[in-house]
């Protein structure tokens, strides 16, 4: 069992994406089940230590390795190539919170500077982009559910969003209370 949740572990960790019961199964030789209850293992294991990392359940029994959220504002410069700016990150969760909406809406709410962010996003495929009129109409795809480990569903979508934004301003807020009291102590 050991080995089997070595190796889950270790296709998590390669893969860079989701990846389903099925597949984690065909990779061990195992049950869904079976990889089920090894995954909770881990998962909590992973929990337990509160590292850097952590094993998130995802919609349609997926599972992903991804860095903890919180410390994406601190490291996340360092990733290769595929990390968003902070300003287009913004962009992005502003979508995601008030989607669907228009682009034109978007730029009146938040500058000019959204036409750059949203063809980016577009490119990563984290955005959908579908002509309405003279704008278009900017949703979330998939992939941005996934990649940020949340629902697919909209407004599912929308509530865990608002719920990670909170802990982390707070954490943040915390933080900064901290280093005052710190400075000033």
């Amino acid at each position: 069992m050991e080995e089997d949740m070595i190796t889950l572990e270790a296709a998590l960790y390669v893969s860079g994406r989701a990846l389903t019961l099925e597949e984690l199964g065909n990779i061990i030789g195992k049950s869904q089940s079976t990889v089920q209850k090894l995954l909770d293992e881990l998962s909590f294991e992973y929990d337990k230590r509160k590292g850097a990392l952590e094993i998130v359940a995802l919609p349609r029994d997926r599972y992903a390795m991804q860095l903890r959220p919180e410390l994406t504002p601190s490291v996340g410069r360092l990733i290769p190539g595929g990390l968003l700016s902070f300003a287009t990150l913004q962009t992005l969760v502003f979508i995601a919170l008030k989607q669907p909406i228009i682009q034109s809406e978007l730029v009146m709410q938040r500058g000019t500077h959204c036409y750059d962010h949203v063809k980016e996003l577009v490119e990563k495929k984290f955005v959908e982009a579908v002509p309405e009129g003279r704008s278009k109409n900017l949703t979330t795809t998939p992939l941005f559910a996934d990649y940020f480990g949340l629902d697919s569903d909209r407004i599912k979508l929308k509530a865990q969003l608002q719920f990670k934004l909170k802990r982390i301003l707070a954490e943040q807020k915390e933080r900064e209370e901290q280093a005052e009291r710190g400075l000033s102590g």
